[in-house]
């Protein structure tokens, strides 16, 4: 049985057993669910609403010429220098990732999980997909992800295919980008988005400390050292009696850090990164259970195809067999990129608006200033997707 086959909180009982497989469902009906999101709107419904809740908050963060300029000089390193550490001690560095990337990624990653679909890969699980993402940014990868899988729960009741019905519950790891995703999520959670998009607003800030089989095994010695105060009549003292049995220790323990889908998206930017948090990755798709996914959204030039074969091998000594054929996802390939363009541009008129002159000293910041200021589309660039399955 896999991990996500088992409630978080609850020992399942009774439950009938499902007739086929995850792989034999999406084999069956994905391309019926794929045609109801597609005529549903619901990519471009998200990319409304996330669109809507960016727009506020960067108006909420930024209101002076000052935090307009600092965004400005932040913008050329978030499109060119996003393996530089430095990059991210740059004053107002978070607002200008969010408007340069968020919603383009956001996009990205809802077509890597539409081929993860067509290709039979997607997690899904008897009560639900736990997600682990890391390097979450803003959230853009995370917000998608939710949606995904809102859709297919909104799926299930349209259609009367309760197996579709797919609860996300997403574990977001960020070391320093946290504040605009916190935000965004409230927004959308105000503006009646379910009130699972909150998982957003928490997580994780360091990804050293993610070891799942040790963090379970403590789990369960403290499980077991738990105990319940009560005064004893009989004895006409104090006593304890253990809150939990060995066997409810190990059971609960077992649910604790299980996740079906690990996303690593615009984290992996370098082999020392890899190299540096080499023994939680192998401990993750070690632990990892049958029917896992690992998902890697990245740029295809300079170190990126080391670094993913690098990954690659690691999927494999972590026991993923089934990958699927790289493919190529952009936002022009959701005929959303004149939207995006409309976002991003806009926030740019409202930069100038509070700082006039924006100065281009960079040859990076000279052609953003020239695609912000034309009428011609903006290219927006590709990202590369691979999985694995853990058979």
């Amino acid at each position: 049985m896999s991990a996500n086959d088992q409630r978080p909180h609850h020992r399942p009982t009774g439950a009938r057993p499902l007739r086929g497989g995850w792989t034999d469902l999406q084999r069956q009906e994905g391309h019926s669910f794929l045609h109801w999101v597609d005529r549903e709107q619901r990519l471009l419904k998200g990319f409304e609403a996330l669109a809507t809740a960016l727009r506020e908050t960067l108006v909420e963060e930024i209101q002076t010429p000052a935090d307009a300029r600092d965004v400005w000089e932040a913008a050329p390193a978030v499109l060119s220098r996003c393996n530089d550490p430095a990059t991210y001690t740059m004053r107002r560095t978070e607002v200008a990732y969010a408007w340069l990337h968020l919603l383009d990624r956001y996009v990205r990653t809802w077509l890597a999980l539409e081929h993860l679909l067509l290709g039979r890969l997607l997690p899904m699980g008897r009560y639900g997909v736990r997600v682990l993402d890391v390097g979450t940014g803003p959230g853009p990868s995370a917000f998608s992800t939710h949606d995904f899988y809102v859709a297919m729960e909104d799926y299930a009741r349209t259609a009367d295919a309760p197996r579709w019905r797919q609860s996300p519950d997403i574990t977001c790891v960020e070391p320093v980008m946290n504040h605009i995703r916190h935000i965004v999520a409230e927004r959308l959670a105000v503006k009646e988005a379910p009130r699972s998009v909150l998982c957003m607003t928490g997580g994780l800030h360091d990804f050293s400390t993610i070891l799942p089989t040790q963090e379970r095994r403590q789990f369960e010695n403290s499980l077991r050292n738990e105990y319940e105060e009560y005064y004893n009549e009989e004895r006409g003292e104090w006593d304890a009696d253990p809150i939990y049995t060995r066997e409810q220790a190990n059971w609960e323990a077992n649910t604790y850090r299980r996740y079906r889908l690990f996303t690593f998206s615009n984290f992996l930017t370098t082999l020392d990164t890899i190299s540096s948090f080499q023994a939680n990755i192998e401990d993750i798709l070690s632990d990892a259970r049958a029917g896992s996914v690992l998902l890697i959204i990245g740029a295809q030039g300079g170190s990126y195809p080391a670094i993913q074969k690098r990954m690659g091998r690691m999927a494999d000594a972590g026991g993923f067999r089934r990958r699927n054929n790289a493919v190529k996802v952009a936002v022009a390939h959701a005929q959303l990129d004149q939207r995006l363009c409309d976002e991003i541009r806009w926030f740019y008129r409202y930069l100038k608006l509070l700082a006039g002159h924006l100065p281009a000293n960079t040859p990076c910041a000279t052609k953003l200033r020239k695609e912000l200021e034309g009428d011609q589309p903006i290219k927006f660039a590709l990202s590369a997707v691979h999985a694995f399955r853990k058979s």
